[in-house]
């Protein structure tokens, strides 16, 4: 089989799980994993604000300043 882009197979493989998790499991286990994979989602993007927030504006300098000046 031959696919026309790997849009198709990323479609594929995401209608695949939708219709497989949304139809085949009971609405308490599909809450928990909604729940779960939802407050990851949350966490991991809290992770990154802070991390983004907590760099000062000169940490980002990765230049060294010369021990010596220059004429």
């Amino acid at each position: 089989m031959l696919l026309a882009s790997k849009w198709d197979t990323a479609f594929d493989v995401a209608r695949f799980l939708y219709v497989g998790f949304f139809s085949d499991l009971p609405a308490w286990v599909r809450y928990t994993v909604l729940g779960l994979g939802g407050s990851t989602v949350v966490y991991g993007f809290a992770s990154w604000l802070r991390n983004r927030s907590s760099a000062g504006r000169g940490d980002g300098e990765t230049v060294p300043e010369p021990e010596t000046p220059v004429r």
